[in-house]
């Protein structure tokens, strides 16, 4: 027991001082390697931006792609590719449809006549003389026109009609008129259709005292949609909310001029016929009378 306790105080001292001495020096290096840096030598010091590794050149394409791909959200009113769709330039057939041949014949011949005449023989300035002949489809596809399309209105088409019967050949100042005055829901969205008509004669320059309505139609238009109506006495029923679209064909005064010039030839192509028989005119005397 006695040689126990001699030794252990010789052992303990050295040991403490051994590992205060490791501390130290730890420290100061420590210290002297990186005065900014909790981890010493493990991370190297950085005193100026020129020791900085560059920005990786994957991150920075990484980061312009996203900015390329970030959703930019604009307004309706200013979408022009969507106004474009939703609200196309009006263009004349003439120019689209025909040839400049046929082209020319065709608008010599509407200012000859103030309508096309199917045949008619037309004289150019340099002599030659030409006879165009046009389809019925092909006449009423380039006689100036204007096409109206509406989107979906809540309405049925039975109520619609009444409507547009009303409007049948009128024309398109008078029937934004009668529009204007019609106690009908519908009729607000028919007057905002043939209010932009009005804006499309003027921009394609056509005379608007002479267009009028010639043709209209209604047709349904997209999924109905349907509720459950409850009742009393545990009965239900079934609820449809209706959905149109209209058609509006506005034309001018030259096709008035054209209908007009066919049902004359029309008349008087008809023969003329006598409904009398080798009778005599009173007719045989019968042996009663006729109530």
């Amino acid at each position: 027991m006695c040689a126990w306790a001699r030794i252990t105080p010789q052992l303990s001292r050295p040991l403490f001082l051994f590992n205060s001495r490791t501390y130290a020096t730890t420290k100061t290096q420590a210290a002297s390697s990186s005065s900014s840096s909790l981890l010493g030598s493990l991370t190297p010091n950085v005193s100026t931006e020129k020791d900085l590794l560059p920005p990786r050149k994957d991150a920075e394409e990484a980061s312009n792609a996203a900015m390329e791909n970030e959703v930019k959200y604009v307004k309706p009113e200013e979408d022009a590719k969507l106004q474009e769709y939703l609200n196309p330039k009006p263009y004349k057939t003439v120019n689209s449809l025909l040839s400049p041949l046929k082209r020319r014949l065709y608008l010599d011949n509407v200012t000859k006549n103030g309508f096309f005449k199917n045949g008619d023989l037309i004289t150019l300035p340099d002599g030659i003389s030409y006879r165009l002949k046009l389809s019925r489809e092909e006449i009423e596809a380039l006689e100036p026109s204007i096409y109206l399309r509406s989107w979906r209105i809540k309405s049925s088409v039975k109520k619609t009609n009444i409507v547009l019967r009303a409007l049948k050949d009128l024309p398109l100042k008078k029937a934004i008129t009668q529009l204007h005055f019609m106690p009908k829901k519908v009729a607000r969205d028919l007057f905002e259709m043939l209010e932009r008509g009005l804006q499309d004669a003027e921009k394609m320059n056509y005379d608007v005292n002479s267009i009028y309505v010639a043709e209209s139609w209604v047709h349904t238009d997209g999924h109905w949609a349907r509720r459950i109506e409850c009742k009393g006495r545990g009965r239900t029923g079934i609820i449809t909310h209706r959905w149109i679209s209209v058609r509006f064909l506005l034309k001018t005064e030259q096709t008035k001029k054209r209908l007009a010039y066919e049902a004359e030839r029309r008349s008087d192509k008809r023969i003329a016929k006598c409904v009398l028989t080798s009778e005599k005119i009173r007719g045989p005397c019968q042996g009663y009378y006729k109530w």
